[in-house]
């Protein structure tokens, strides 16, 4: 099963916010943070914000923030906003077009193993993988520290 890369920033968007709750944070920020497109995280945060998951404040102490407090966001509910379906074969497809799709038994299987999958989502809450606050912070602080030290090193074969 494979998450689509918009699905992967929607949820690590949602981790950022929730170890930085209690003040509004810059989409630019969170890029930086995780050294990701600003353009595709800022297509998810308004997309994240449609869905009711964040809110958003305009001028300059404006940003982004969670809408619900993290124990109300499950993140099996969040996987199926993001992700347009769960087609994973032929046989699961509208109007698929394979030849065994009237008898299809690997239909009845990929649905269960679906089924696994998402429940596993369902179980777990935006609370739950982000409750190590402490160690998270100190990893983006980290990383941030990393990324500027690497972009003050002169350039190789002269300044």
């Amino acid at each position: 099963m494979r998450l689509t890369l918009q699905t992967d920033y929607a949820l690590r968007m949602l981790m950022y916010l929730a170890i930085h709750r209690g003040r509004p944070c810059r989409v630019t920020d969170v890029a930086t943070d995780y050294g990701i497109s600003r353009n595709h995280l800022l297509k998810v945060a308004l997309k994240l914000g449609r869905l009711g998951y964040l809110a958003t404040a305009r001028g300059r102490t404006g940003g982004i923030a969670l809408a619900r407090p993290p124990e109300d966001i499950v993140l099996g509910d969040v996987l199926r906003h993001m992700e347009d379906g769960f087609d994973l074969t032929e046989c699961m497809r509208r109007g698929g077009t394979c030849a065994f799709t009237p008898s299809c038994r690997l239909k009845g299987v990929v649905g269960r193993a679906l089924d696994a999958f998402l429940s596993v989502f369902d179980s777990v809450t935006l609370a739950d993988i982000a409750g190590n606050r402490k160690e998270l912070i100190q990893l983006l602080e980290l990383n941030r520290s990393l990324g500027e030290s690497a972009s003050q090193e002169p350039a190789p074969g002269g300044e």
